[in-house]
């Protein structure tokens, strides 16, 4: 593991991130630039972003406490994780796992499962279009820097989408992409 990771901080109610006194940026920028897609600022965006930080709480505080959710969509989070689980070897789950380069990008991923074979990376969505290509550029940034930060193999990325109940399989995209993600965030 790369120490570095345990001095940054993310500053939970700005969503800032900062390591050695610099700010670093997340990734929702970058792609969404590289993407051409805008994220509108209106009251159905503000009221959805309240309600996935609800749903993210959960996992999060089931992840980390036990605490069983009160969200039909927690619900299924939870179920989808404990079955996931046992198909797959996992020895415990990690919730909102900072991930950085130290130079211009940090993140948190939603959740970490572990196994001895290998990792597999999750990302809730809230809402009710899925965005492939939004989440494998997402999703591979997140393996390129959780490989380089805590030196573990990822064997499978996922996007729990909790209107549709369904977890969709992301492949990665070419490491130019995830190249360029970061470069911007440099700039």
């Amino acid at each position: 593991m790369d120490d570095r990771i345990k001095n940054v901080v993310f500053n939970e109610k700005e969503h800032t991130y900062w390591y050695q006194g610099k700010e670093l940026h997340g990734i929702t920028r970058a792609i969404g630039e590289m993407l051409k897609k805008k994220f509108p600022d209106n009251e159905v965006v503000q009221l959805a972003t309240i309600y996935g930080h609800d749903v993210h709480h959960e996992s999060e505080m089931w992840i980390k406490k036990g605490d069983e959710p009160s969200t039909n969509s927690g619900k299924w989070l939870v179920s989808y994780l404990e079955d996931f689980q046992k198909r797959n070897n996992i020895t415990h789950f990690n919730a909102e796992l900072l991930v950085s380069d130290f130079i211009g990008t940090a993140s948190c991923i939603d959740i970490v499962a572990r196994s001895e074979e290998g990792d597999y990376l999750f990302d809730i969505k809230t809402t009710s279009k899925f965005d492939r290509e939004y989440c494998s550029l997402q999703l591979s940034v997140y393996k390129t820097l959780y490989e380089s930060v805590y030196g573990r193999t990822v064997k499978g990325m996922f996007v729990l989408g909790t209107k549709s109940q369904r977890a969709f399989r992301i492949i990665e995209k070419p490491s130019t992409k995830v190249d360029k993600i970061l470069a911007m965030n440099k700039a």
